[in-house]
C-alpha cells in the first residue's frame, strides 16, 4: 500500500508547496500512517480540521435522537422560540444544509477576514441570528456554517453543557478519542501545527467564538482514524448502525439524495459509494473519506490553506488527491 499512496503523495506536497501533511489510510485491515512535505516539523501531529468537524455536530444530533433526547422533526423554536424563523426550519434541515440560513453570520464583504474572526462576539451570534426575519426557502441544499453552528449550539445548551463538553460526553470519550479538542491550548504547543495562507504566510491559530460546530476542532490522524473506523465498524454494533445513518442519503429525493447528515455522499464506477468531508480554516485544510464498502477511510491533514485560483484545478486538490488514493486502493482489492 506504501507505494501506491507515497507518490501522489510526495508529488502532491511538492506542487502545492505544504510545509506539512500528515496521511492516514485504512484499507484490507491495515493502517498506513506517514508525514510529508517541505518543512515537516518532528513531533506535530495535531492539526484544524476546519469543516471535517462538522460531522462530530451532526454526530452528536445522531446520538441524541437514538436516546430520544431530541428528534430530527422538531423545529428550532422548541429551542429558540425568540429567532422569528424559529418555527420554519427543523433539525434535519440544519444538519444537511437546507435550513435556508446564510453561510456565514456577516453582512457585506469581509476585507479582513482574521479580524472578523477574531473579533466575533456572542453578541454578534445572536444579533444576527435576530436579525432573520423573513421566513426562510428551506429544503433546498445551500451551505450554512451558520445552520451547523446554530444546530450544535441548540443541542448544548439543551443538554445544559458547553458544546466541547457535550461532544466529548456523547462521541469522543466512549470512542476513545483522547486527542480531539476545540482549542490549542489542550495541546503542548510543540505538537500544534501552525498555519499558512496561500502565500505560504504564517497565520494565528483559527478561533470563531459561537461558531465551534461548524469546524473549530483540532486533532490528530490518529484519533480521526477512530472516528472513520467506527463507521466501517470497528468500534462495535451499536457505533456502526448509529453511523450508518450519518452516511445514507438524508432524504428520499433524487435531487438530495447526494447528501447525508453532514457527510457529502458521492459515487465512482471504479470503487462505488463513499462519504466525505473537506475542511479549510484560514491556513489549513483537511478532508475525510469514509468508503464502507471496500471497508476503506482515509484522512488528510495539511498545515496551508490552498490560494484562491487552486480550487479550481484538481492537481491542488486535496480532495482530488484523496479520492485518487481510493481508487488506487481499489485496484488492489
Amino acid at each position: 500500500m506504501h507505494s501506491q499512496i507515497d507518490g501522489a503523495i510526495e508529488a502532491f506536497t511538492k506542487k502545492s508547496k505544504i510545509p506539512q501533511l500528515n496521511v492516514g489510510v485504512w484499507h484490507n485491515n491495515v493502517l498506513y500512517e506517514a508525514s510529508f512535505g517541505s518543512d515537516q516539523q518532528p513531533g506535530v501531529d495535531v492539526f484544524e480540521i476546519g469543516s471535517v468537524g462538522k460531522t462530530f455536530t451532526a454526530t452528536l444530533l445522531a446520538v441524541l435522537v437514538e436516546n430520544s433526547v431530541v428528534n430530527l422533526a422538531d423545529r428550532v423554536d422548541k429551542f429558540r422560540p425568540d429567532l422569528l424563523f424559529a418555527k420554519d426550519i427543523t433539525l434535519l434541515q440544519l444538519a444537511t444544509h437546507t435550513s435556508g440560513l446564510p453561510n456565514d453570520p456577516f453582512k457585506g464583504i469581509i476585507l479582513d477576514a482574521e479580524k472578523a474572526l477574531r473579533n466575533f462576539s456572542h453578541t454578534d451570534y445572536n444579533r444576527f441570528l435576530e436579525g432573520i426575519s423573513k421566513p426562510l426557502k428551506s429544503g433546498k441544499i445551500r451551505y450554512s456554517n451558520l445552520g451547523m453552528a446554530l444546530l450544535g449550539n441548540l443541542l448544548a445548551d439543551h443538554l445544559g453543557m458547553s458544546y466541547e463538553k457535550a461532544v466529548k460526553k456523547y462521541i469522543l470519550t466512549p470512542l476513545g478519542m483522547t486527542d480531539t479538542h476545540v482549542f490549542p491550548n489542550a495541546y503542548d504547543a510543540k505538537r500544534v501545527a501552525t498555519g499558512h495562507n496561500g502565500r505560504g504566510k504564517a497565520v494565528a491559530h483559527f478561533l470563531w467564538n459561537c461558531m465551534e460546530p461548524a469546524g473549530v476542532w483540532r486533532s490528530t490522524t490518529k484519533d480521526m482514524m477512530v472516528f472513520l473506523k467506527a463507521h466501517l465498524g470497528h468500534s462495535g454494533e451499536l457505533w456502526e448502525s448509529l453511523l450508518d445513518k450519518m452516511i445514507l442519503p438524508a432524504f428520499n429525493d433524487r435531487k438530495r439524495e447526494h447528501q447525508g447528515l453532514a457527510w457529502q455522499l458521492s459515487c465512482n464506477k471504479k470503487f462505488g459509494d463513499f462519504a466525505w468531508h473537506n475542511g479549510q480554516t484560514l491556513g489549513q485544510k483537511s478532508v475525510a473519506v469514509c468508503a464502507k464498502a471496500s471497508g476503506s477511510a482515509i484522512i488528510i491533514l495539511s498545515n496551508k490553506a490552498p490560494k484562491l485560483w487552486q480550487h479550481f484545478f484538481t492537481s491542488y486538490s486535496i480532495e482530488q488527491l484523496s479520492f485518487g488514493i481510493l481508487e488506487s486502493l481499489s485496484k488492489n482489492t
